[in-house]
C-alpha cells in the first residue's frame, strides 16, 4: 500500500497533517494544534489530532467527494479510498495527545454538529466501513465546506453562519394562509426540485423575513440549506450559481429588502437570471425576496419621461415596462398586509403569554394600543407587537427585582 494520499491530497496542504505524516516530534505537532483546538472541548482519552482532522476530512473538496456527490462511485473508488483513510488513521493514532489538552468538562466530537458527530470514533472504526460511510455523507451533503454548514452568507465568497435565528413557524402569530402558501412551495423545491421563485412583499414590520428563515429551518431536515444574498452582492450572482449547482442539497437564495434605485447591472442580473438566462437557476436553487414594493424598482416621475397624458390615464411606454417588469419573473407573489388593530391585539397576546407575562386581558390592550401610538412608523405590525412585549417583558422584571 502506498504511503501517499492521492484521493484524500487537499489534505496534503494542512501543515498538522503534514507533520503527522513525516512523524516529526510531537512538540511540534502540539504547537500546530493548540491554537487551532482553543475553542474545542476536548474529552479525556480523546485523540486532539483525530478532533481537528474530521472537519478536514468531511469538507474535503476531491475526485471521491465529487464522485459521491453525483452518486458515481465504484466499488475500486470505495476500495482506495479505504486504504487512504487507513494510512490517516495510522499516522493519528501514532500521535500522543498531552493531558493538558483535555477539558474538565465538554462532550468532544460527540457533542458538536450532528455531520461531525456521526463521525465521532473515525479514527477506531473499520476504513472500508467509514468509506461508505463517507460517500453516503457527500452523496446527501455535498463536497467542500458547503457540506459542513446549512446556513450561508455571500460575500464575493460564501461565508457559513454558524449562530443563525433558530427561528420556527410557531414562532409567528398570525398570517396563516401567506404561511401556507411559502411551506408549500418551499417544500416542493425540497423534496422534487420544483417550485416557484417568491417574492413577499408588503408593510413593513409583518414578518415577512422571519417567515423564510422560519419556513426554511422547518424543512432543514429535508436538506434544503439557506443563503443569504445581500443586494449589493447581485452583481456576482452568476458566480454564486455556479459554486452551488454542482451540489445535490437545495439552497434557498434569500434577498432581504429587494429594490432597485434605477435598472442598473444588478437589476439586469437579476431579471436575466430569472427569465432564463445562459446562467439559470437549475433544479437546486430558487430564490426568494422581500420587499416593501410591488414592483422592486423606485420610480420618480422624471423617468416618465415620453410618457403621454390622454383623457387623465397615463399610457407607459416600453422602458417603463421593462423597469416594472421584474416582479413578473417571480412565479409566486405573496402580500403581507398591515394587521387590523384586533389582529395585532391577537399578535400581543400570544406573544406574551409565550413570555409568561401575567397580566389581566385589557391591561394588556391598553399598553399595546399606547405602544403602537408611540411607534407610528410601524403602526400595528407584528414588529411593534414583539417590540412591545420585549419593553413590557423588561419592565415586569425590573419590578419584579425590585420587590
Amino acid at each position: 500500500m502506498s504511503n501517499m494520499l492521492v484521493l484524500l491530497e487537499p489534505l496534503l496542504k494542512d501543515e498538522v497533517l503534514l507533520a503527522l505524516h513525516f512523524y516529526e516530534q510531537e512538540a511540534r505537532v502540539n504547537l500546530l494544534l493548540a491554537p487551532r483546538l482553543a475553542d474545542v472541548t476536548l474529552r479525556p482519552g480523546e485523540n486532539a489530532a483525530a478532533v481537528y482532522l474530521l472537519p478536514k476530512i468531511l469538507a474535503c473538496d476531491s475526485f471521491f467527494s465529487r464522485r459521491a456527490a453525483a452518486g458515481l462511485l465504484t466499488e475500486p473508488l470505495l476500495q482506495a479510498m479505504a486504504a487512504e483513510i487507513q494510512l490517516l488513521q495510522d499516522w493519528v493514532s501514532a500521535y500522543q495527545t498531552p493531558e493538558w489538552m483535555y477539558s474538565p468538562v465538554g462532550s468532544g466530537l460527540a457533542g458538536q454538529a450532528p455531520e461531525l458527530a456521526e463521525f465521532a470514533d473515525w479514527l477506531h472504526r473499520p476504513a472500508a466501513e467509514l468509506a461508505a460511510a463517507l460517500a453516503e455523507f457527500h452523496r446527501q451533503n455535498g463536497f467542500g465546506s458547503l457540506a459542513l454548514h446549512r446556513v450561508w452568507r455571500w460575500e464575493g465568497r460564501l461565508l457559513p453562519v454558524a449562530q443563525y435565528d433558530n427561528i420556527c413557524l410557531d414562532d409567528l402569530v398570525g398570517y396563516q394562509s401567506q404561511k401556507d402558501e411559502v411551506l408549500a412551495n418551499l417544500r416542493l423545491f425540497a423534496q422534487e426540485g420544483r417550485g416557484n421563485n417568491m417574492l413577499l412583499y408588503g408593510a413593513r414590520g409583518t414578518g415577512k423575513s422571519s417567515l423564510v428563515k422560519a419556513a426554511a429551518n422547518a424543512l432543514a431536515a429535508e436538506g434544503l440549506c439557506l443563503v443569504e444574498l445581500p443586494l449589493e452582492q447581485m452583481t456576482s450572482l452568476p458566480q454564486l450559481l455556479a459554486l452551488l449547482q454542482p451540489q445535490p442539497r437545495r439552497y434557498l437564495l434569500f434577498i432581504d429588502d429587494l429594490s432597485f434605485e434605477r435598472a442598473d447591472q444588478s437589476y439586469k442580473i437579476t431579471k436575466a437570471v430569472l427569465e432564463g438566462s445562459v446562467t439559470t437557476l437549475g433544479q437546486n436553487v430558487l430564490i426568494c425576496a422581500t420587499s416593501n414594493r410591488r414592483h422592486l424598482i423606485v420610480e420618480n416621475w422624471q423617468d416618465r419621461e415620453g410618457v403621454e397624458h390622454l383623457g387623465g390615464e397615463v399610457r407607459a411606454s416600453d422602458s417603463m415596462s421593462e423597469k416594472l417588469s421584474l416582479a413578473d419573473r417571480f412565479g409566486l407573489t405573496v402580500l403581507f398586509s398591515v394587521p387590523r388593530q384586533e389582529e395585532y391585539l391577537q399578535i400581543v397576546q400570544a406573544l406574551a403569554a409565550a413570555d409568561g407575562i401575567e397580566l389581566p386581558e385589557a391591561e394588556l390592550r391598553r399598553r399595546a394600543l399606547q405602544w403602537a401610538m408611540w411607534q407610528k412608523h410601524n403602526g400595528h405590525s407584528g414588529r411593534t407587537a414583539r417590540q412591545f412585549v420585549n419593553s413590557l417583558s423588561a419592565a415586569l422584571k425590573e419590578v419584579n427585582d425590585e420587590l
